[in-house]
């Protein structure tokens, strides 16, 4: 090899090395919070699935593709307990959605459990304790 090509040849390798470095870095640094992902009971099933697509939509910019099953999947495992039916109603239905697909059910089903809380909330009796004269015992002697 000529040493003018050998010269380019060992910079473009060097250069081509030290871009792997770098992406592999920002890989991990993108794929760390996207596991750590988890959703608190009260915060925003909205902003939490926008999130997660947000670092995903970046992992595909790094060129680390993955099925969209394993996406809609990561998401549901971030979800709280409180999700535990609507996982479920997913896995039993079977249905093919899209991230985006999800995010509005899980957006639907949020609203519905609002509701329903509410509801059950209006409906739990209450024991009513009054301030005043109220019966006493009589202390034996």
């Amino acid at each position: 090899m000529e040493p003018e090509l050998q010269k380019t040849y060992d910079i473009n390798l060097v250069l081509s090395n030290m871009f792997l470095n770098k992406a592999r870095q920002e890989c991990y640094e993108v794929v760390k919070p996207l596991m750590a992902c988890k959703l608190k009971d009260g915060e925003s099933v909205c902003a939490h699935v926008q999130k997660m697509y947000r670092h995903m939509e970046r992992l595909e910019k790094l060129n680390v593709n993955f099925e969209k099953d394993l996406a809609i999947e990561m998401v549901l495992n971030s979800l709280s307990s409180s999700y535990d039916k609507v996982i479920l109603t997913y896995h039993l239905n079977n249905t093919e959605t899209t991230l985006i697909e999800l995010h509005n059910l899980l957006q639907i089903a949020k609203s519905r459990m609002k509701k329903s809380h509410s509801n059950s909330v209006a409906t739990i009796p209450v024991m009513a304790i009054q301030q005043g004269k109220g019966m006493k015992r009589k202390a034996r002697y």
